[in-house]
């Protein structure tokens, strides 16, 4: 009997659809965690060492972004190059970017690694619904939620741990550190478990349930096969109207993500503190992205919408206190509402385009909304700082990014009215 035979033959064994997700969750711990997160913290000492504005230094860690582009091919280099390649690439760019990333110092080689590292975030992240859609299909936005989550709980550890490094030993050990760990803590996982690269491949159905799925509409196969094709998606104004909402809401998401560590110091607290509201930011997002993944799995997409952006709009307001009022309450409230926001937001928003698009691949409908996304989580961090700049304070760049949640709640009415949204299933 084969290995593969023997697998399925055993009922009592865990789903291997639960293994992959651990490597990718162990994965996305680093790259997002190490990659995002804890570089926002790099903002305050790159400003001080080398007297750029502002504006300059949070264009480095949106530089991650400027990749925007290739995501409209993320499509069809998973078909034609496999998930497995594309996340194993993305992780080894990404180590490689952040070791040359501690031995320059002018602005344009850094700015031009972290647009590398943008590349491999991108070659890793886009290929995760994709994955989840061959495992997963009853659990799938749970599974997600739950790969996505490695990101958040990357960013509550790492954060501290990656200010401590900065404070006692510099910004370039600190690099270097968080390159060891995506070698080690991200790539090794993903590499150890390829051996399967479907359940059919063992013999079994999505969410480890039978192969015969015939009598059970709900387990029907996965969306990865789905005949529609990307210029068909570009082709809908439906598509547009999600594309004008998301651009909206990423302004506020992308602007109050990069400037945090800065407000907060701004405002009088410690560096310390600083990076213990990011990280508990980034745990709230964790939770956030567990319950809405549920929610989405069981409930209406309507109800997550709206909770998403009324957390993101109070997100916003909470941070514009705390430069006002020097408030530890508001930093609590900021932490709870916009750390929510940030785990589930992609999750109503992938939620969403499947339901609108069940006809069409989730590799090419998440490659053109998330396209979308991080071409405007690009601009929003430099454009915050812009404001800043001009400015001499976060006073009005925080009410422009509340201004920006607002209005992109307002545009999700329009595209939740329409009918077809009582649950996100397929």
């Amino acid at each position: 009997m084969s290995q593969t035979a023997r697998m399925a033959a055993q009922p009592t064994q865990i789903y291997y659809g639960w293994i992959v997700l651990l490597a990718i969750f162990m994965a996305g711990f680093m790259v997002y965690g190490g990659g995002l997160y804890s570089f926002v913290l790099f903002v305050p000492p790159l400003t001080a060492e080398f007297h750029w504005s502002r504006a300059a230094t949070s264009s480095i860690v949106t530089a991650f972004w400027l990749s925007a582009p290739l995501i409209l091919l993320g499509g069809s280099a998973i078909k034609r190059f496999g998930a497995k390649k594309m996340l194993i690439t993305g992780i080894f760019l990404e180590a490689l970017c952040l070791i040359l990333l501690a031995l320059v110092s002018s602005f344009w080689q850094m700015y031009l690694l972290r647009a590398l590292m943008g590349v491999g975030k991108v070659m890793f992240a886009v290929t995760l619904p994709y994955v989840m859609s061959i495992w997963f299909s009853r659990r799938y936005s749970l599974s997600l939620a739950l790969a996505w989550a490695g990101w958040h709980v990357g960013g509550l550890v790492l954060a501290p741990l990656t200010s401590y490094i900065i404070q006692n030993h510099g910004w370039r050990t600190a690099c270097c550190a968080i390159a060891a760990g995506l070698l080690t803590i991200a790539a090794v996982p993903v590499l150890l478990t390829q051996k399967a690269i479907s359940p059919k491949s063992l013999g079994i159905g999505l969410d480890g349930d039978p192969i015969d799925t015939s009598s059970d509409p709900k387990l029907r196969p996965s969306v990865e096969d789905a005949p529609g094709t990307v210029s068909e998606l570009l082709r809908s104004s439906m598509f547009w109207m999600i594309a004008l909402v998301s651009l909206f809401f990423f302004t506020t998401y992308g602007g109050l993500l990069t400037h945090e560590a800065a407000v907060v110091e701004g405002a009088g607290f410690s560096p310390t503190l600083a990076s213990l509201v990011l990280s508990s930011t980034a745990g709230f997002a964790a939770v956030g992205g567990l319950t809405v993944g549920w929610f989405l799995d069981n409930y209406s997409v309507r109800v997550a919408g709206i909770v998403m952006h009324g957390l993101l709009f109070v997100g916003a307001l909470s941070l514009l206190i705390v430069t006002h009022y020097h408030s530890p309450l508001a930093l609590v409230g900021y932490a709870v509402c916009f750390g929510i926001t940030i785990g589930g937001g992609d999750l109503y928003f992938v939620a969403l385009m499947r339901r609108r698009f069940a006809h069409i691949s989730v590799a090419h409908s998440y490659s053109a909304w998330y396209f979308c996304q991080i071409l405007t989580l690009l601009v929003s961090g430099p454009a915050a700082g812009r404001v800043f700049d001009l400015t001499g304070n976060y006073n009005q760049t925080l009410t422009l990014l509340a201004c920006s949640a607002l209005l992109s709640a307002a545009l999700a009415i329009i595209v939740m009215r329409k009918p077809g949204l009582e649950r996100c299933k397929i």
